[in-house]
């Protein structure tokens, strides 16, 4: 019709449709078998009739004429409040039968959720769409598990497409889209059977036929905004239903969107394809401990003292608290771990339908049963059509897995903005970040990495994996109340840095003597550590500070008083059976399991070490290798090895603070000995050689001789190796250019090392006895050796060689009386010069010979 200002004006269609208003005490119930009756109800008013549909073609309305209806609107709005029940069923063994056993998803909601559904009654040209949306309001959701806790939202919204084509058997496609607004998700490893089961009663009970196939598409959408993913970590999956005393893992942000495919496209399809993406914004890993747990205390008090530091080493806040909450909130016992500002998680997975095993049974499974059998991963069919129940009872020797072309999966983890982790031993991860302190204790330390990279290939009889991680830089402060003078402020901050680290791992699994349905045998694991070079400064201070962090979290990692019990009490052994029921069990002992046998290697190397433990005008450097190799202050290194364990009265003391330890000395010779040793034996340059023999020579006289003996195999070849040297002084002076300090070193050397080698030998003479000749032959010498001490402590090693067995020492018999002729002229000089020991050096003389007489 036309208006009086000229325009004209179409009459609306007419609308035709259902309203439903419900009210107080209303309770929805449906499900697969109520499903099924719609199902039947359908076909029975709109049979299907296998023909292409014709396309509508909209004709205006003519005066007189039928207006036409286009699509049938039903609503459904909740007034009050209301409970929404997801009834379905599973079949369950009882008392050798049968029977069903109910199981629920049970949802209330509150005022202003509704329901509405569109039916087409026009086609296009590309088909028609069937449209149904809806919306939950303060949805609360629980499961008929003895666990019950499902889901809570403040809003639910759901929308379902289904696009039907004009012809009956083209593609057909689901989309589905769930938004959820502050949702809260509790998830549990009952709920992948509880779901299945679901999934499993509302498939079709009609087994697929290809006369009868249509080829359609679900695509998922779920999307949620401020959320909460909460699982439960309790030790061997233990769930406490009655108690709710539950350690928990979450992940809480703002953003959780997910998008999966399932493809229902070809009729025994040789792949299948799927893909899942997921991307969070603004992502936080909680934990929480139950009062129950000893270690809650020790997470919580760490979270809430603990003092953060930025890179600039400026404070900084913990993790932002002004966030949406409502089951994990920092005030109930939560700790935040990990802040991630934006993730994208991608998985790829190509998917091998497992054809029936032949050739002869194959031709005897008819093609609908087929389908069903190559589907069933992701069509969740009925336990009894799985392929593995087929193939239980065949061997290797039957049937050869490696033939088939094997399933690839793709996981592709990308963190592409700076992330912050707070590393508690309750949750392994890769930082750390924390230490038990107030305000007045000094920051965190504090690691930062550029890149983490994680790979694994798995494959039937191997799997591989690696990880690589790019520079890591450790960095912690002083105590804020410690004053330096303004010169020494470059000290406030120190730092420990790793070039580079890479981690490869190999385990290798075997089929032998298992059936098709049984898990391969891991018979090896082999890892190959290689970590660059570790180099730092650090003050003691902060060097406590960073053992003082590992410690607690070694001790969290542990955390043995809090460990469960396994719910199976018994070990599977190596053939796949119960300990005590192997047949190579015996009452000594059991048949052994896949650890006890597995081989296991470890291959580690170290690129080098540069540590500086510096103060106000002092450093100790830890250079192994490189710093005693170093022509200009190798010697000087060498000599103040000593230092650290030499007694003193201005310094290393505990009065000017410094932290002495028990057994510090024996802890460092234990530490250094090896290494000093190994470059002495290896190095072919001699001023190499003569300092490291002067670093072990200045740590000798400062160390109990019961930690001297423990070692005395492997230092007396060291001690006679340099004595045994035609030119002694250029074991100690060669690489120093001779000068005159330089030759005061090498006597001071001498000393200490014949002063040790006296010591060794009179508490235990026997491991010399293989070295008598080299002894006697370069301490004769030395009795005549000016300073008279070299001389005395020569003839104390000679003395302590005499209570070596008769056997041994009476070859040398003449050779001591050359000792008379030798010292004559020194005696008579220490006794001149009233040194005291002339009269020690005649009677020790004296004493030799009568002994060997």
């Amino acid at each position: 019709m036309r208006l009086p200002n000229g325009d004209e004006v179409t009459a609306p269609t007419p609308v035709w449709g259902l309203d439903i208003q419900c009210e107080k005490g209303t309770n929805l119930s449906y499900g697969p078998w109520a499903d099924r009756q719609r199902e039947q109800l359908f076909l029975f008013f709109f049979p299907q009739d296998y023909q292409t549909m014709k396309v509508f073609i909209f004709i205006a309305s003519v005066p007189g004429e039928i207006r036409q209806v286009q699509q049938f609107d039903v609503r459904l709005n909740i007034l009050a409040e209301a409970t929404v029940d997801i009834l379905f069923s599973k079949l369950i063994m009882r008392d050798g039968k049968q029977e069903n056993q109910t199981n629920a998803v049970h949802m209330n909601v509150q005022r202003g959720s509704y329901f509405e559904m569109t039916l087409p009654w026009t086609v296009s040209d590309d088909g028609y769409v069937t449209k149904i949306n809806g919306q939950f309001l303060h949805v609360d959701a629980s499961s008929s598990l003895n666990y019950r806790n499902l889901l809570e939202a403040e809003t639910l919204d759901y929308r379902v497409n289904v696009h039907y084509p004009r012809v009956w058997n083209h593609h057909q496609t689901w989309d589905l889209e769930f938004n959820g607004c502050k949702a809260t998700y509790h998830f549990l490893y009952a709920h992948k059977e509880f779901f299945q089961d679901m999934i499993e009663d509302w498939s079709s009970r009609v087994p697929p036929d290809l006369l009868h196939f249509v080829p359609y598409s679900w695509n998922f959408i779920i999307r949620m905004q401020e959320f909460e993913l909460i699982t439960l970590a309790n030790g061997y999956n233990w769930v406490d239903c009655e108690h709710q005393a539950n350690a928990h893992i979450a992940f809480c942000g703002e953003l959780f969107d997910l998008r999966f495919t399932l493809p229902f496209t070809d009729f025994l399809p040789e792949t299948v394809l799927l893909k899942f993406i997921i991307v969070g914004e603004n992502v936080d890993l909680s934990l929480f401990l139950p009062p129950t747990n000893t270690s809650s205390n020790i997470i919580t008090a760490l979270s809430r003292n603990a003092r953060l530091i930025e890179k600039e080493d400026r404070p900084k806040h913990s993790f932002s608290s002004e966030k949406w909450r409502k089951f994990c909130k920092l005030s109930s016992g939560w700790v935040d771990c990990w802040h991630v500002p934006e993730l994208q998680l991608s998985i790829s997975y190509t998917y091998h339908p497992v054809p029936p095993v032949g050739p002869s049974p194959q031709a005897n499974v008819s093609t609908p049963e087929k389908e069903e059998l190559l589907l069933s991963p992701i069509r969740a069919p009925h336990r009894k059509k799985s392929p593995m129940e087929i193939i239980k009872n065949l061997t290797p020797e039957q049937f050869d897995p490696t033939s088939v072309t094997a399933d690839c999966i793709n996981v592709d983890l990308r963190i592409t903005k700076p992330s912050e982790i707070k590393l508690y031993g309750s949750v392994l991860r890769m930082f750390i970040n924390l230490k038990d302190c107030t305000e007045q204790y000094p920051p965190c330390p504090t690691v930062a990495l550029d890149r983490l990279i994680f790979e694994m290939n798995k494959r039937y009889s191997e799997t591989q994996l690696q990880v690589v991680v790019s520079p890591l830089i450790l960095t912690t402060s002083d105590d804020p109340n410690h004053q330096r003078l303004s010169a020494h402020q470059h000290l406030h901050t120190g730092f420990l840095m790793l070039s580079g680290l890479q981690m490869r791992g190999d385990a290798m699994f075997s089929a032998e003597e298992r059936s098709l349905d049984e898990e391969t045998l891991e018979y090896a694991w082999l890892v190959e550590l290689t970590v660059g070079t570790l180099s730092g400064k650090l003050t003691t201070p902060q060097l406590q500070n960073i053992i003082t962090a590992l410690e607690a979290f070694v001790f969290t990692v542990e955390d043995a008083e809090n460990s469960l019990r396994h719910p199976r009490p018994y070990l599977y052994c190596y053939h796949g059976t119960p300990q005590p029921q192997c047949p190579q069990t015996t009452s000594e002992h059991f048949c052994p399991t896949t650890d006890t046998i597995k081989y296991k290697m470890v291959r580690a190397s170290l690129d080098g070490i540069s540590l500086n433990l510096v103060e106000s005008g002092t450093i100790l450097c830890f250079q192994m290798q490189e710093l005693l190799s170093d022509p200009l202050i190798g010697m000087e290194a060498a000599h103040n090895f000593g230092t650290i364990v030499k007694d003193h009265n201005y310094a290393l003391t505990s009065h000017t603070h410094a932290n002495i330890r028990l057994l510090h000395k024996q802890r460092f010779f234990e530490c250094v000995v090896g290494p000093l040793v190994e470059l002495f034996s290896t190095t072919n340059d001699i001023k190499t050689k003569s300092c490291a023999l002067v670093a072990i020579a200045s740590l000798l006289p400062w160390l109990p001789h019961i930690v001297l003996n423990a070692h005395i195999q492997k230092l007396l070849p060291v001690l006679l190796q340099g004595l045994y040297t035609s030119d002694f002084s250029k074991i100690g002076e060669a690489s120093i250019n001779m000068e005159r300090h330089d030759a005061r070193c090498g006597s001071e050397t001498r000393l200490n090392t014949l002063t040790t080698l006296a010591s060794l030998l009179k508490q235990n003479a026997s491991p010399a006895e293989r070295h008598t000749s080299t002894l006697i032959s370069f301490l004769m010498p030395l009795t005549t050796y000016h300073p008279l001490t070299v001389g005395v402590k020569a003839l104390e090693c000679l003395a302590a060689l005499v209570t070596l067995p008769v056997s041994v020492i009476l070859p040398y018999r003449n050779e001591s009386w050359s000792i008379f002729d030798l010292t004559p002229k020194f005696i008579t000089d220490a006794l001149m010069m009233q040194h005291k020991d002339g009269v020690y050096l005649y009677n020790c003389c004296k004493n030799n010979v009568c002994a060997m007489e």
